[in-house]
């Protein structure tokens, strides 16, 4: 017996010895000192810094970014008084409710002074209020002057728009109501209705008032002109599918409906397998589009100039060939009248009068413009097929979004790589210049078009403000003394939209930045390897990304996740990771979430991932399940890392991660840029857990002398 007990307590007595000694490095791992989790709450400012205005000051106090708009708003308020209006709402979105849009178009950021891409202002007689969500919070204050309310949307005892107007308009009678002006053309119907819903249940006499005539484009003496850029042909190697294609699945989705109405700029593009340039960042065109059962109609800018005079369009949308295509009913899927965008709303109106027609689909984010000319026995209101049609993808798109992410990522790390040496020697690089290097970086790529939206490029206190944009007011030169964050992301025309980010530090960081930044990453890992069963909406795993800043008090205030277009909109709904879709195979969407102190700094960190069926031992109930697979791969900075923080699937992840970085992008990397190569390598090393770093070591350092000494004591203590 003794000849097996003692090797037996040999191994026992070095596992206890294992967990009893300190951590040891083995060689080729890092092995990070343990963090202080009782870390200090940094206590709030009792005033606002000075990045940020002070309307408690006499006189108030602002920084450089704000916009003074008090004649603006006098000009309003005197428009208002000539057509009868106690309050005029202005919502962020065009005609087509676009999250992004154009120059002209930018009406809320010209009355306000306030640049992201969320929030809708009210104004009446005396006061005006912007409501946006947390994403801009400190943006707002850096930019609003006092003549402004910031309504923080989300945030608990903030009112409604809604619930606000009727606090303020309290003068309307049952004769004389108080009339709250809107364009028709820019206010959803279902915002519509909830205003007037909410008027109705008040005590007040408030009504809804569509003025066609846009009361900002009166006053803005000088809006720019509207772009009409030309129009690009998406290859059906990288769309899968001829535009007429497409028309015969959206006909079969329409049932019973007799008549379709696209009224997203996003829906047009991809439907018809064309890209423009009209809005800055998303490679779409002004467009409507009427789906019949006979015929489509597409209304276009500038037709002779887009489709009549450019040969390679002109055959593209079949034109030469419509006498015949719209003779047939089997060829009339093919069947496309262009006209000019302009007449659309009333072109509508003759449309959806025809006999015919008896059903006309009309997206419930369409306009209540649209809905107008729609007669409303004839209308249906749902989300029109073609975004979930859009958004999950088919093989050649998933190849196309593949494809463009590799090819964003040689010139991700191609920059981490240069802005880690310059910072290290002594250049200097501000966020401005370090977002022109990128988009230089980006341009070296064969496919690249444009960026898919401004690169956030902010340093220290600037990454606290989510969606920041470096102006030259606010742009600061980028040191070794606190974080940087970078998310950014292109348009290429293999049929990708990128979005990624990643956050740096380029010294020594604080035990606060390596808390923050492990949290992040540890969420958006156990995001990525969650297992969800069909029928899961987004919000059912958003828990995942936020429950290790949720275990130390923290949190953020922005969306988990959103879908990608396939070079279309950087947040392609319906899909994300927070929304009320259940989630479908071949999505894609972001993996973001993040961590700010307000004037300190900000973490973020985002990986483009995609929804394929998972591998399970069972399937319950017959469900099909579902997980992630990562198809962004830029690497994580490692000094960032408490690796003590992970569980053994997390770290597991980690480095299955890294690795398909240098097998996915490594190979081309290394043909394009030897030095940016060597960095990666370095960033991607394998990490071993600590306990089994530890446990390693000591087996591997016991001496002989040391084993012999302890089968002595146990000799001595008459084990055998």
């Amino acid at each position: 017996m003794a000849k097996f007990l003692i090797p037996m307590l040999v191994f026992a007595s070095v596992v206890y010895l294992c967990d009893a000694l300190p951590s040891a490095v083995p060689d080729g791992y890092i092995f990070p000192q343990r963090p202080n989790v009782n870390r200090a709450k940094r206590e709030d400012p009792t005033s606002p810094p000075d990045t940020q205005r002070d309307c408690s000051a006499t006189p108030p106090y602002y920084p450089p970014t704000t916009t003074i708009t008090t004649q603006r708003l006098i000009d309003l308020r005197a428009e208002m008084t000539r057509i009868g209006a106690a309050a005029y709402i202005v919502p962020s979105e065009d005609s087509h409710d676009s999250e992004y849009i154009a120059k002209c178009h930018e009406r809320r950021a010209w009355i306000c002074g306030m640049t992201g891409s969320s929030g809708f202002v009210v104004v009446t007689m005396d006061k005006a209020a912007i409501w946006t969500d947390g994403r801009y919070f400190l943006q707002a204050e850096q930019q609003l002057d006092c003549n402004w309310i910031l309504m923080k949307s989300g945030v608990s005892g903030t009112p409604s728009s809604s619930e606000w107007l009727i606090e303020e308009l309290t003068s309307g009678t049952a004769e004389n109501p108080s009339k709250v002006a809107f364009d028709p053309t820019l206010l959803s119907l279902s915002s519509h209705d909830s205003y007037v819903n909410a008027f109705e249940a008040s005590d007040e006499h408030i009504v809804m008032y569509p003025h066609q005539a846009n009361l900002i484009d009166i006053v803005w003496t000088d809006q720019p002109e509207c772009t009409n850029e030309p129009l690009m042909i998406m290859e059906k190697r990288w769309t899968g599918q001829d535009w007429w294609d497409k028309i015969t699945e959206v006909r079969t989705e329409m049932g019973d409906a007799d008549m379709m109405v696209l009224h997203a700029l996003d829906d047009t593009a991809w439907l018809f397998n064309l890209r423009g340039a009209d809005i800055p960042y998303n490679p779409v065109f002004f467009a409507y589009t009427i789906i019949r059962k006979d015929k489509s109609i597409l209304y276009i800018k500038n037709q002779d100039k887009l489709v009549d005079d450019v040969e390679e369009i002109n055959d593209h949308l079949l034109q030469d060939d419509q006498a015949t295509e719209c003779a047939s009913e089997t060829t009339n899927h093919r069947c496309l009248e262009i006209r000019d965008y302009t007449i659309f709303l009333d072109d509508l109106n003759n449309e959806a009068s025809d006999a015919a027609i008896e059903k006309v689909w009309i997206s419930n984010s369409a306009s209540y413009g649209i809905y107008e000319n729609v007669n409303e026995t004839k209308q249906y209101s749902a989300a029109v097929p073609i975004q979930v049609m859009k958004a999950v993808k088919n093989e050649e798109e998933i190849a196309g979004m593949k494809e463009g992410n590799v090819q964003d990522a040689i010139a991700k790390i191609e920059f981490l790589h240069w802005i880690e040496e310059a910072v290290k020697n002594g250049e200097e690089v501000t966020e401005l210049s370090g977002a022109d290097k990128l988009f230089a970086f980006r341009a070296q790529q064969p496919d690249f078009v444009m960026p898919s939206f401004g690169s956030i490029s902010a340093f220290g206190p600037n990454g606290a403000v989510i969606h920041y944009t470096s102006t030259n007011e606010t742009n600061v030169r980028i040191t070794k003394d606190s974080m940087y964050l970078l998310d950014s992301g292109g348009q290429y025309k293999c049929g990708t939209t990128t979005d990624t980010t990643r956050t740096m530090h380029f010294g020594v960081p604080e035990e606060k930045h390596k808390q923050a930044y492990t949290r992040v990453l540890l969420g958006a890992i156990d995001l990525s390897l969650s297992v969800f069963p069909e029928g899961t909406y987004g919000r059912d795993i958003d828990v995942h990304a936020r429950q290790h800043l949720w275990n130390h008090g923290w949190n953020y205030r922005h969306g988990t996740g959103h879908g990608l277009g396939a070079m279309l909109n950087v947040h392609e709904g319906p899909f994300s990771i927070g929304g009320y879709t259940a989630l479908e195979a071949n999505v894609f969407l972001s993996d973001e979430p993040g961590y700010y102190e307000d004037n300190d700094f900000g973490v973020r960190l985002e990986t483009v991932f995609m929804v394929v069926e998972a591998d399970t031992e069972n399937n319950f109930g017959g469900d099909t399940y579902f997980t992630f697979e990562e198809v962004a791969f830029v690497p994580f900075d490692p000094k960032l890392i408490i690796y003590e923080m992970f569980e053994d699937r997390e770290l597991e992840w980690l480095n299955d991660y890294h690795q398909k970085v240098r097998t996915i992008v490594g190979p081309r990397l290394k043909e394009k840029n030897q030095d940016a190569y060597d960095w990666m390598i370095r960033q991607t090393e394998p990490v071993a857990h600590p306990l089994t770093a530890a446990a390693d070591s000591v087996i591997r350092n016991m001496s002989l002398l040391s084993i012999v000494t302890l089968v002595s004591i146990l000799t001595n203590m008459n084990f055998m």
